[in-house]
């Protein structure tokens, strides 16, 4: 069989295939399930070997987080964040940090809290908050994600928070290479400061009262962010890897079934063999949910 009959075989109902493209067939279509299996399974492989070579490239940048969350409380009719350099320093700290000690969390497993990098920078607030995203691969999808959750848009549309400071930083989390986002919110203290308030964060999702907390600090955790951001750049992404091969996948078998349905009925051909739409929607769900699972996560 040469290679133009194998297509044909493969794509177009024929005799040679009961009248049924051959990727249509459910045997194929586990088949196909199956290696895209085992392709993930050797992409998360691959990725704790060799981290640096097929790692996660994003196309975030802190201008552009900014810009859209301040576009997004115009749009709600609140006035725009500033950038506040010492909220910038404490979200660069908290970046490092959770890479230091190897944590996805707003409190790091020793207890500390996120009030203590701002602490650390010498922000004293009157409200504060946090807002965390990893493996984005821009910023509007970022920022989207946060609009989508009420306790992060509460974050971004707060009424009481005057000031910003963001962090995008890559570097290895879990063994694996990502793009951390750490967006801090803030309202300075009235100065003088008679006596240091009692804070409750406004909102502050699942991260409990403000306190002081004494801790070992980090030592240079933006420098160490920084360093982690000049090694070497992945040379692509296993999110895209795996959201193009899905689509693609998702494509040809769906292209596959029009042209069944047109040429079986221009042939009037009638089957005995079962029906395949069961199939293909179960493939097509499967597909899907790997394209929305590859979308990031918040906290």
């Amino acid at each position: 069989m040469n290679l133009l009959e194998w297509a044909r075989h493969f794509f177009i109902p024929h005799h040679s295939n009961n009248h049924k493209a051959k990727i249509l067939h459910p045997s194929t279509l586990s088949v196909i399930v199956a290696l895209f299996l085992v392709y993930q399974f050797a992409i998360n492989f691959y990725l704790l070997v060799q981290p640096s070579i097929l790692g996660y490239a994003s196309n975030i940048t802190p201008e552009q987080v900014i810009e859209m969350t301040n576009q997004k409380r115009l749009e709600n009719g609140l006035s725009p964040l500033t950038l506040n350099g010492q909220l910038n320093e404490a979200a660069q700290r908290k970046a490092g940090d959770m890479f230091a000690f190897n944590y996805w969390s707003h409190n790091s497993p020793s207890g500390r809290n996120p009030w203590s990098f701002f602490q650390e920078v010498g922000y004293k607030y009157l409200y504060a908050g946090e807002n965390l995203a990893r493996d984005f691969m821009n910023s509007s999808s970022a920022v989207e994600a946060w609009m989508n959750s009420p306790t992060h848009r509460d974050n971004l549309l707060n009424s009481h928070y005057q000031e910003t400071g963001l962090a995008v930083v890559n570097g290895t989390l879990d063994g694996v290479e990502t793009t951390l986002v750490v967006q801090l919110f803030g309202t300075p203290a009235p100065a003088p400061v008679a006596k240091k308030p009692t804070v409750s964060p406004t909102p502050a999702p699942r991260l409990g009262e403000a306190s002081t907390v004494e801790e070992k600090i980090v030592l240079a955790p933006a420098a160490l962010a920084q360093e982690r951001e000049s090694t070497t750049t992945p040379i692509t992404s296993p999110f895209a890897l795996t959201k193009s091969l899905a689509v693609l996948i998702l494509g040809i078998v769906l292209g596959a079934l029009i042209l069944d349905v047109i040429l079986i009925s221009q042939k009037k051909i009638v089957r005995l063999s079962g029906r395949n739409l069961a199939h293909l929607i179960f493939i097509t769900f499967l597909l899907l949910a790997v394209v929305l699972t590859t979308q990031g996560a918040i906290l």
